[in-house]
């Protein structure tokens, strides 16, 4: 598993069992009984709302749907390498429109139904109908045209367009394969319970209560990138919902919980002890950010982007609202994220220079400490559905160089509805995913979801390029100079990276994160104390 220390590691981390892959093998080479406790309770801090996978977003119902059901590929934390789990092998055509995979054949769902080709089939055709209530899904999908079914365990998926993520995108929960019967039902309804593949079924969803899963008997498919194989290790998981986190915090202590959720920041150093493991990892995709509106007049003017580039400081936007175990956000993309370059270099916190910078592009300072030009205040405004505090930090931080950030602060639906209608100077939000085309998504004009409006035609053909290229040297070079053209104009703001971190019980062995940071429960095993 994936720790990532701060810059300046406090004293106590040295004596937290930081996670790497290699650290956390379970002592069984094969499935078996797990010696010890057998039923895990994990804290957890949402209710999921929705316990299929393929339409989720919330990091609570992705890490139920991750033991629940399994996927084409896998994917290494640490690599970035994919790697074979329900698909054996697989190939594409050489412009990335066309993707073919052989399935093993030994596969079957928690309803005893087998996985074929018409299965995958029925998923991919299922998942496109579903459309906005698969709103994650359909940026892996997009452009999809069909799926077609070559014999019983061959099948090849199609696109009317290059879709170099596509594979990554296999490996994710997000196109994790359920049941044929589950693809027949309704969005509404496949929430309440799902059929998979993976080593835990769904036993019981009480909303706002408890999600409970049972071990899977006879499973024995798990990717290679597992510690054992065979049977899950423990008999059920509870995942227990506790929004307070006190309550969690205080369960783990106590005994009553195994793990929990998002351990906060200032309980970091409590639980730094010998009876305890955290576990961090950011996560993958774009950090929390300002994303720009470039048709609005003031945040036209890259002068001004740059400045608020300069004038933010990562350290103490990371000291104040983020984790001790996790670096500050030094690119457009997370440290996580395959293809990932710093840009450390040039976002170096600098209040003076981003003073000049606004001083030479006209902006001066005002009797109220906000600069103007041409009669105009030198004020902006960010929508956001979370993360105010974060924002907050930022917003002090920008006021020492006269620029005054209004904070609008939204619900989730109101959010998006900003988004339609492209009213705004910014928005704040970070995106999660394990792929660097994430940037296309957020910034290409042909993307149903470019928050970053900007008119950049090098920019663009980029982004286009990074997606019909194979070769993985190559695209890593464009996707580099991507993140360096995005920090140079400032198209983007990083402000945080956005981790995972959670806490347990030194008994608890085998809990991992795979490479979208939610989290892998098939190997773990709760020694005795």
């Amino acid at each position: 598993m994936n720790a990532i220390k701060k810059r300046s590691t406090p004293w106590w981390v040295t004596s937290v069992s930081v996670i790497a892959s290699v650290g956390l093998l379970t002592s069984c080479a094969s499935g078996g009984d797990a010696e010890g406790k057998t039923d895990v309770v994990f804290a957890v801090k949402d209710d999921p709302v929705c316990l299929d996978p393929q339409q989720v977003t919330i990091t609570t119902a992705l890490n139920i749907g991750r033991q629940v059901v399994d996927s084409l590929l896998d994917q290494d934390a640490e690599t970035g390498e994919l790697v074979p789990w329900l698909a054996e092998t697989w190939k594409t055509n050489d412009d990335l429109t066309s993707f073919t995979f052989t399935l093993r054949d030994d596969v079957t769902f928690s309803d005893d139904t087998k996985l074929t080709a018409d299965v995958v089939k029925a998923n991919f055709d299922a998942l496109n109908a579903l459309g906005a209530d698969a709103s994650l899904a359909s940026q892996y999908l997009a452009g999809y045209e069909s799926t077609e079914v070559v014999d019983d365990s061959t099948v090849t998926v199609n696109f009317s367009q290059p879709n170099a993520q596509f594979l990554q995108g296999s490996s994710t929960i997000t196109l994790g394969l359920v049941g044929e019967a589950t693809t027949k039902l309704s969005a509404e309804d496949r929430c309440q319970t799902v059929v998979g593949s993976g080593p835990f079924t769904v036993d019981s969803y009480v909303p706002n209560d408890s999600a409970v899963l049972a071990k899977r008997e006879g499973y024995d498919w798990a990717s290679k990138l597992r510690n054992h194989t065979g049977e899950a290790l423990v008999e059920t998981i509870t995942f227990a919902i506790t929004p307070e986190n006190s309550v969690r915090t205080g369960g783990l202590q106590s005994g009553e919980f195994d793990i929990i959720q998002d351990l906060p920041a200032a309980d970091e150093e409590r639980f730094g002890t010998d009876d305890y493991t955290i576990y961090a990892r950011a996560n993958p995709g774009v950090p929390t950010s300002l994303i720009p509106n470039t048709e609005r007049p003031i945040v036209a003017d890259e002068a001004v982007r740059k400045a608020i580039l300069q004038g933010t400081d990562r350290t103490e936007i990371n000291d104040l609202t983020g984790s001790s175990l996790v670096e500050p956000a030094s690119s457009a993309l997370s440290s996580a994220t395959p293809g990932y370059v710093s840009q450390a270099d040039k976002m170096k916190y600098n209040e003076d220079a981003a003073a000049k910078t606004l001083e030479d592009a006209g902006w001066t300072l005002g009797s109220d400490g906000i600069r103007e030009k041409d009669g105009q205040k030198l004020s902006v405004s960010v929508t956001a559905f979370y993360g105010q505090d974060v924002l907050e930090a930022a917003q002090i931080q920008l006021k020492k160089i006269g620029v005054d950030l209004k904070l609008n602060i939204v619900t989730a639906g109101d959010f998006f509805g900003v988004v339609a209608s492209k009213d705004y100077d910014f928005l704040s939000a970070s995106l999660t995913r394990t792929d660097p085309d994430v940037l296309r998504v957020l910034f290409s004009p042909e993307s149903s979801a470019a928050w970053g409006i900007v008119d950049d035609a090098a920019l663009e053909s980029m982004l286009q390029e990074q997606a019909r290229t194979a070769d993985e040297t190559a695209r890593n070079a464009i996707i580099a100079d991507i993140q360096s053209s995005l920090i140079e104009h400032a198209y983007l703001v990083p402000l945080l990276e956005v981790a995972q971190v959670h806490a347990s019980t030194a008994n608890v062995k085998g809990l991992e994160f795979d490479s979208s940071s939610r989290l892998v429960m098939y190997d773990v095993a709760v020694d005795a104390k």
